[in-house]
């Protein structure tokens, strides 16, 4: 049940990236480029933690400003999450919001349940969904998010009434005085008992444009935290897939190069009982055990990779890495070519789109700014009351006064100029950042293809080489057996075998991790990992 509720998770995450500016293009074709699919499973002695539950994992991709309606799916979402779960979609948010309320993010309690479940295999849409939930930089994100959204309630208060009351009590001295000075012929003091309240009210008529474009400011500064926001929940996601990757691919290394080592030490079996029967030398010997030797550094330094992308995968999901499912095929998930990659990219990427709504939020800015140091008009009502109490004598005088004011700032000292000369600045700043980002990730995209063609070439050819180097080691040991292959030879054999199975493993991860790659660039990767079965 646990991997059915990731997947309605990421359902939910894939209806939030279909939100706004981000639309996914048409399907498109299968590529041409002939991937080997990892093995089916790949386990360790690590004991694993099970996929989460179900409330907690859709509480993955909520973010907290959003409403359950703000998080509505489409049909055909809302029909697969209400399947996997058996929860209507809106049960199934307002579930995960109870639950990451009572448990924080995967705090003290739904670790420890984590913990007592029983292991099981994980799947990518699982760890992905799991990291989506855990990991602290995309809380930070949704704070961010949350503070843009109050930017924007502070920017209308611009246009509602401002009122303000005032009160004050204590000693009035009044004084009269004539004559020469010090001492006065005649002086008269009054001191009395005073209370005064007043009211001000203020409410902004025309202030050419500055209170609205502030306004709109906000809300655009709103819009690029949250595509932010989305996009830091597919760099979590992109993390995810290259260290799950990473962790198939390191056990799969310390798989054959615990296959070579078992070579070795048969093969010093052979030719110690070799050197027994006076058919060898101590040297032959030596020369097998110093290979062994250089075989078993290897597998020290693949050991410890691999348990580096295990420690990365248990940072991330929150899970240890125990028995991981193979990752789907995802070809027929790519755009056709580079050019349709990067046509959806322009459309669907997050980051840029968050980039580009900077600058809009900034050029809003300036707007405001222009606007702000023009004439501003205010209705402006004023209420005052004066209570003299001096016993008998004591007085009241009232006044009010409503009226429209404009006022305008003659000279400032030459901020308002200074001020437009920086926002100008960091709009130019933005549109560079903004073309740096573009270049480079079509400069990825490109090689991203370049990776996947060229990996698919060489698997062909590595799978004739593979096939050919077993051959080899096999007939060479009969013939060493047989007086007819020396251990040098025998040596070589083993090692050519060692080299080309792990060029074979090392070109299947890099044609899938660029697939990942392709996707992270187009802002389809939480999209297309939500559709796997």
């Amino acid at each position: 049940m646990g991997g059915l509720a990731a997947r309605a998770a990421l359902l939910c995450l894939a209806a939030l990236a279909a939100s706004g500016c981000m639309r996914r293009s048409g399907d498109t074709a299968e590529l041409s480029a002939d991937l080997t699919s990892p093995p089916a499973a790949v386990s360790s002695d690590q004991t694993a933690s099970p996929a989460l539950a179900e409330g907690q994992l859709a509480a993955a991709i909520k973010t907290p400003e959003a409403s359950s309606k703000d998080l509505r799916l489409p049909p055909h979402l809302r029909q697969d999450a209400e399947g996997q779960t058996g929860l209507s979609s809106d049960a199934l948010v307002g579930k995960a919001g109870a639950d990451l309320a009572q448990t924080g993010s995967l705090g003290g309690k739904a670790r420890t349940q984590q913990a007592r479940a029983p292991s099981r295999p994980i799947r990518l849409a699982d760890a992905v969904a799991s990291a989506v939930m855990s990991y602290p930089e995309i809380r930070i994100h949704e704070a961010k998010a949350r503070e843009a959204k109050a930017g924007i309630a502070i920017a209308q208060s611009a246009l509602y009434p401002n009122a303000e009351l005032r009160l004050g009590t204590g000693g009035y001295l009044t004084g009269s005085y004539s004559g020469q000075t010090i001492p006065y012929s005649t002086s008269l003091n009054t001191v009395d008992g005073r209370f005064d309240g007043g009211l001000i009210l203020r409410q902004l008529v025309f202030d050419f444009g500055a209170a609205g474009n502030d306004i709109q400011r906000a809300e655009l500064l709103r819009d690029s935290e949250r595509l932010k926001l989305k996009d830091k929940i597919d760099e979590v996601a992109f993390r995810t897939t290259q260290s799950y990757l990473k962790v198939m691919e390191h056990r799969s290394l310390l798989k054959l190069v615990d296959e070579i080592i078992g070579a070795h030490e048969e093969l010093a079996r052979i030719v110690q009982a070799h050197a027994r029967e006076g058919h060898g030398t101590i040297a032959d010997v030596q020369r097998v055990l110093s290979r062994l030797a250089d075989v078993r550094v290897i597998r020290s330094d693949v050991s410890l990779q691999l348990k580096a992308a295990e420690d990365q995968f248990e940072r991330l999901t929150r899970q240890s890495p125990n028995r991981l499912v193979a990752p789907p095929d995802l070809r027929r998930s790519l755009p056709a070519s580079p050019v349709a990659a990067i046509s959806e990219m322009l459309s669907r990427n997050p980051r840029l789109a968050a980039l580009q709504t900077n600058t809009q939020s900034t050029r809003k800015e300036l707007e405001f700014q222009r606007a702000s140091i023009l004439p501003k008009i205010n209705f402006e009502l004023e209420t005052e009351s004066k209570n003299f109490r001096n016993g008998p004598q004591g007085r009241t005088q009232a006044e009010a006064r409503a009226m429209l004011a404009m006022r305008y700032r003659l000279m400032d000292g030459g901020l308002g100029a200074a001020t437009e000369q920086q926002i100008l600045a960091r709009i130019e700043g933005g549109e560079f950042t903004y073309l740096n980002e573009r270049e480079q990730l079509e400069a990825d995209i490109r090689q991203a293809y370049r990776a996947i063609d060229s990996a698919g070439r060489k698997l062909k050819l590595v799978a004739d080489g593979v096939s050919s180097a077993v051959k080899v080691r096999e007939l060479y040991l009969e013939q060493f057996k047989g007086g007819k292959r020396t251990v040098f030879e025998l040596l070589d054999s083993q090692m050519s075998f060692y080299t080309i199975r792990r060029s074979q493993i090392e070109n299947q991860y890099e044609g899938q991790r660029a697939m990942f790659d392709i996707l992270r660039a187009t802002g389809s990767l939480t999209t297309v990992l939500s559709r796997q079965n």
